[in-house]
């Protein structure tokens, strides 16, 4: 009678264990997409047609410029941190810029890639329930 009792516990730990672990991992996906999100606009900025000085200013400016936006509207920590669903479109607005910078440098998969993962793990996040932190 007391093995029927833990069986269920047992697997239902490891079902909790097995979800806590793939929603670690959904984070740590999103982080890894930010950080891409902004070294595609870095790409995307050094790659511009123009004189050296344009290029530098929109390699650093671009990623610094989304940054900024992301650490006073979006953050976990911002001050003043959008509610939904301003936060996601302003997330979607970046990321389709990063998408828009990679395309511009003949990179039209990458950008699908960044998009369509964006997206999967935002739609995780959303059904899951998680709180972006």
């Amino acid at each position: 009678m007391d093995d029927q009792l833990l069986v269920p516990r047992v697997g239902h730990s490891i079902q909790r264990y097995q979800m806590a672990s793939l929603r670690i991992i959904n984070m740590t996906v999103r982080f890894v997409l930010e950080l891409c999100m902004l070294a595609a606009l870095a790409y995307g900025g050094f790659q511009l047609v123009g004189g050296w000085l344009i290029r530098v200013a929109v390699g650093i400016g671009a990623p610094l410029l989304a940054a900024t936006v992301w650490g006073l509207l979006i953050a976990p920590k911002a001050k003043r941190r959008l509610a939904e669903p301003w936060r996601f479109l302003v997330e979607l607005v970046l990321f389709g810029l990063a998408a828009a910078a990679l395309v511009g440098v003949a990179r039209p998969s990458l950008a699908i890639a960044l998009l369509v993962v964006y997206l999967l793990n935002r739609l995780l996040v959303v059904l899951w329930g998680e709180q972006i932190v």
